[in-house]
């Protein structure tokens, strides 16, 4: 009788997972890889649970899945996005914290998932008007988990987390303070660590994303 608990408990949560990423638009081989259940399951629940909050369909996205990080970084917003998001991850285990050369096949989980989906559901809620895609933030945590070349650093002014490609010369300097350089606006990082003591020790996280003090009321539960 145990054995045929869990054996529900886990068939549950994969459906559970796979209706949480079709609301995010996922793709069905993405919802494949990361629930294990088949492709023919993915599109009959797509047909009774591809419906947003209004009853109005989602959206399904057909093709392969965006394989490139670096054209997500031509985008200056995006660019901002990844990194205040690649440190999300970090921080709630999305990424693992050694690298998986094979992280395309072997970084996909149920447990995993349900906390992509969790970080996900958390930045839209923060930030409004995301433009991340769902199916960007899955190339981004496993390129990230790959370590090559991409991975996570902090900016040399005002210690954000940002993305660097481990390879290239480029500068240490998140989207913010390139721009404060442009305008001639720049602050000393002795400027800037005073004003990160005065906040009580808090992260810098891409202030120039967060518009207003998030709903609360509208923050997802975190996955046990």
């Amino acid at each position: 009788m145990r054995v045929s608990d869990d054996r529900y408990c886990r068939d549950l949560r994969r459906f559970n997972l796979a209706v949480r990423m079709l609301q995010h638009e996922a793709r069905t081989s993405t919802i494949c890889a990361w629930t294990g259940l088949n492709a023919e399951r993915i599109r009959n629940l797509a047909r009774s649970h591809g419906q947003d909050e209004a009853g109005a369909k989602l959206g399904r996205h057909r093709g392969p899945s965006p394989r490139r990080l670096s054209l997500l970084l031509s985008n200056p917003i995006l660019r901002a996005e990844v990194a205040a998001m690649a440190g999300l991850c970090q921080i709630l285990r999305v990424i693992p914290a050694e690298h998986l050369p094979t992280a395309r096949s072997t970084l996909p989980s149920v447990a995993r998932g349900e906390r992509l989906c969790y970080a996900y559901e958390l930045f839209r809620v923060i930030i409004p008007n995301v433009c991340l895609t769902f199916e960007q933030l899955v190339l981004l945590v496993t390129t990230l988990a790959e370590g090559d070349p991409w991975s996570t650093a902090i900016c040399n002014i005002c210690h954000a987390v940002i993305l660097c490609d481990r390879l290239s010369l480029a500068r240490l300097i998140c989207e913010e303070c390139s721009r404060n350089e442009v305008r001639g606006h720049v602050a000393s990082p002795a400027a800037v660590n005073a004003r990160h003591n005065e906040n009580e020790g808090s992260t810098y996280l891409q202030g120039s994303l967060f518009e207003g003090e998030p709903d609360r009321t509208l923050i997802p539960k975190e996955p046990e």
